[in-house]
């Protein structure tokens, strides 16, 4: 799946695939960190469910895209100004707490009465 998702993510930057082996380095490291606070944002899943892969490859962007800008909450070049969350997961918060919701119910647990 880390193949597919690293294909993913090249065809949102750059839809001529014409990303050279630097910024492909730059992009595994992005896509290791993104799956790495996304399970823990699971509860410490061992993997990132396919479902939820969509959400890996978009926060994946959004950090490539913020290359230069980390740290700032807000950037202005003439006039154009732009503005990020503290937290990339903010619109997919959701999502997660869907699939935590759903997965606690598959999960088999043990009650003592």
């Amino acid at each position: 799946m880390t193949q597919e998702l690293l294909d993913r993510v090249k065809r949102r930057i750059d839809p001529t695939d014409e990303i050279g082996a630097e910024i492909e380095d730059q992009l595994w490291d992005i896509i290791g960190d993104v799956k790495a606070q996304l399970k823990v944002k699971l509860g410490g899943v061992e993997a990132v469910p396919d479902d939820l892969a969509y959400i890996v490859v978009a926060v994946s962007v959004k950090q490539y895209n913020r290359i230069g800008s980390e740290g700032a909450a807000s950037h202005t070049v003439e006039g154009e100004t732009l503005s990020w969350s503290d937290n990339p997961f903010a619109e997919f918060e959701k999502d997660i707490t869907s699939w935590l919701d759903a997965y606690h119910r598959r999960r088999p647990c043990i009650k003592f009465i």
